[in-house]
């Protein structure tokens, strides 16, 4: 166990209380070094004795010293002694009653618990009561600047500028680091304001985007269509779909010419070139299709990329900063137009598939591919979306429902509709779906900008409360520079170089008394209490790290040896001695309270010949086994002991004779069910058992018990085996 030792840390700067502190550790520790003499009661008195004499003599001479100097808690301190000397007493007792290491290690650990609480807290706090400051004073010289530059310029910055000037700076440089803080975050929230702006000055884009893509999604089904059908079908469909398309498109050129901000202008320069470019190769993809020239999978790519080009002006959102709201509901919206652009091409594959005669839409790549993309879609969506949003989606945004409903819808149409209806039904009841879905992200979208539009307000509002608030503290600020005054820099200034020692592991540099009754002398007792908790702690650690690891080896090596000293090292159950003491005690228990009592001894049949067979180490493992089944067989209050090479006997407390043969066949029973796998070897075993209840008037101990329990054993044995008999009552 690791001993308290003295340092400097401790001193109470009065020579005589510090001897007899040192003498109290001293006598602890012989304490701790007595645990292992072979005298140990007397050794143990003997110092207790010392310790208890010496204690009394402490207290004495330091209750007179603080009755000198009228110490205002005087009675609350002898209260304390007396306390602790009764205390003593009572310990010492505890230890020669109970001299266990759990004992010993918790009367050591409160001993040296309560010396260090009195050296450190008791003690310290009337020391400055008698004490002068000659210490600090000390202190004060030496830690004077030493360096002859340092305080040339500190006499100067002293002589040309008054303390309130320096105070001000002091005060002032704070100030400025919170302005530039403030500045930077100002500068980041006006990103942010742009970034809102934008989004609201995009919105009528994100709005004709949406529109376009929707009537380029009813166009491209409609081209599958009247591909697929040899361009007879459907014509008149898509050339008024082709109208719908190319007036939406004329307006969306219109916005992006005329009545658009610069600013929105100038984000989306490259995308408006890009779209431009898109619209007239558009018309060179339906040129081609009306010709033939190209298929109808071709032009359905075409439309594609074309629908994904244009829906990249709300996926170039997300990476603005305008909030996580903001953002969530960004990624939300995109998700439903993806999800809204992978139903339109399902629309147009299905076109493809169903006028072809096709049976099962699921079994066309292209659309298994894209009800992936549409669960990943619902997925980002639910992973973005608020609970209202997902309330608005909920008929649309079930995973487990997407596949099924797509193969129902064209499942329904193909065994109800002929095949030159097909089409028809096909396009009708998908476009419904996907103008449900617009719908859907219609109302996003305008609950978007709403929102936008009140986080526009929120911003503005931001900048001019901040503005007020920043003027505010600087009027403040410089208030409370000027009535700063030195009163406060020089205790601060001690503060400071008692911290700085302290965290270099200086502890025995003290503030006794606070030097005034305000916040600084607040902060000088608060000092004083840690300096005394990091000593404290520093000599706990040490000691308590040490005292564990010991107790923790010493329990262990206990529980070690004493585990092997009651249990048959290889199977684990109650070893032969451990059995025989049990045994008795249970007798006694019988004799005393007349409860039943019966035992079964099994002896495993044949077990030679599984040793010979495939030997001794098999056979070790058939015996654990074995072994395992009883353990599992029997109660909590049962005991299953080995007693010999395969001999087990099991005593069964409050069991009577009928009770113990009915367990008896069940084990006995459970026993030859049990198929041993061991290495490559299937080995089966059966148990012979005698069962026996004790009768006081009739056994005269123990032995004649087992034995009378062995008989029975042996009959099982001579009598083929793999049963069990009861043993009849002996005669008296």
């Amino acid at each position: 166990m690791a001993e308290l030792v003295w340092s400097e840390g401790m001193s109470v700067g009065v020579e005589a209380i510090d001897n007899d502190h040192k003498k109290i550790i001293t006598i602890l520790s012989r304490l701790i070094a007595s645990q292992n003499s072979q005298d140990v009661d007397n050794v143990i008195n003997q110092t207790f004795s010392e310790l208890e004499h010496y204690i009394v003599e402490h207290f004495s001479r330091e209750e007179a010293l603080l009755e000198q100097f009228n110490y205002k808690n005087l009675d609350a301190h002898k209260e304390s002694h007396k306390n602790f000397v009764e205390k003593v007493a009572q310990l010492k007792q505890q230890w020669l009653d109970n001299n266990t290491i759990e004992v010993r290690s918790e009367i050591t650990d409160y001993l040296q618990h309560w010396l260090l609480k009195h050296i450190l807290q008791e003690d310290q706090d009337y020391v400055g009561a008698i004490k002068s400051y000659q210490q600090i004073e000390n202190y004060q010289q030496i830690k004077k600047a030493k360096h002859p530059f340092l305080r040339f310029l500190s006499k100067k910055l002293a002589q040309n500028v008054s303390l309130s000037k320096r105070v001000f700076i002091t005060t002032l440089s704070p100030l400025v680091m919170s302005f530039v803080l403030c500045f930077i975050l100002l500068s980041d929230s006006f990103q942010r304001y742009k970034n809102v702006s934008l989004i609201i000055g995009l919105h009528n884009v994100i709005e004709q985007v949406n529109g376009i893509s929707h009537s380029l999604q009813a166009e491209r089904g409609l081209s599958s269509g009247y591909s697929s059908s040899n361009f007879q079908d459907y014509a008149d469909s898509l050339s008024k779909r082709r109208a719908i398309t190319d007036d939406k498109i004329k307006n969306f050129l219109l916005l992006l010419n005329l009545h658009l901000d610069e600013l929105v202008k100038e984000n989306i320069y490259l995308y408006a070139k890009s779209a431009r470019e898109s619209f007239t190769k558009l018309n060179q993809v339906r040129l081609l299709l009306d010709k033939g020239i190209i298929s109808g999978r071709k032009s359905n790519e075409a439309y594609t990329q074309l629908i994904e080009q244009l829906l990249y002006v709300s996926e170039s959102l997300i990476h603005l900063d305008v909030g996580s709201e903001l953002s969530n509901d960004i990624a939300a919206i995109n998700a439903i137009l993806s999800f809204k652009e992978y139903m339109g091409q399902m629309r147009a594959i299905g076109m493809g598939n169903i006028t072809q005669d096709a049976q099962n839409l699921l079994e066309n790549k292209e659309i298994i591919i894209l009800l992936g993309k549409q669960l990943s879609s619902i997925k980002s969506f639910n992973n973005s979306a608020n609970d209202q949003q997902k309330l608005q989606c909920a008929d649309y945004c079930d995973e487990k429902l997407v596949s099924q409903i797509i193969e129902q819808y064209y499942t329904h149409i193909v065994s109800k509709h002929g095949l030159n209806e097909r089409g028809d039904a096909w396009f009708e009841l998908m476009s419904q779906e996907i103008d449900n879905i617009k719908l859907l992200s219609d109302k996003l979208i305008a609950e978007f900008s709403l929102k936008v539009q009140a986080e526009s307000n929120q911003i503005e509002n931001m900048f001019f409360w901040v503005a007020v608030i920043l003027t505010v503290f600087l009027v403040i600020s410089i208030l409370f520079a000027l009535v700063l005054n030195y009163s406060i820099i020089s205790p601060v200034r001690k503060l400071t170089y008692a911290l700085d020692d302290m965290s270099a592991g200086q502890t025995n540099i003290q503030f006794k008394n606070a030097s005034r009754n305000d916040e600084i002398g607040a902060m000088q007792l608060a000092y004083e209490k840690l300096r005394r908790r990091l000593l404290q702690a520093d000599i706990y650690k040490a000691r308590v790290s040490d005292q564990q690891k010991e107790i923790q080896y010493r329990k262990s090596q206990q529980d070690h040896f004493e585990q092997l000293a009651l249990t048959d090292a290889l199977t684990g159950a109650v070893n032969r001695h451990h059995f025989n003491d049990l045994l008795g005690k249970e007798i006694a228990n019988v004799n005393q309270h007349g409860k039943p009592l019966s035992i079964m001894v099994l002896d495993i049949d044949h077990f030679k010949s599984i040793n010979d067979t495939y030997g001794h180490t098999v056979g070790d493992q058939v015996l654990k086994v074995f072994y395992q089944a009883c353990k599992d067989a029997v109660r909590s209050s049962d005991v299953v002991a080995r007693v010999g090479g395969e001999e087990f006997v099991i005593v069964m407390p409050d069991t009577n004779l009928n009770n113990a043969r009915h367990f008896a066949e069940r084990l006995r029973s459970s026993v030859a069910q049990l198929a041993i796998q061991i290495e490559h070897h299937l080995i089966s075993v059966t148990v012979s058992i005698g069962v026996s209840q004790w009768h006081p008037e009739l056994f005269i101990n123990a032995e004649t018990f087992i034995a009378h329990a062995d008989n029975s054993l042996y009959q099982a044995k001579n009598t083929g085996r793999n049963k069990v008999v009861i043993a009849d009552a002996p005669s008296a």
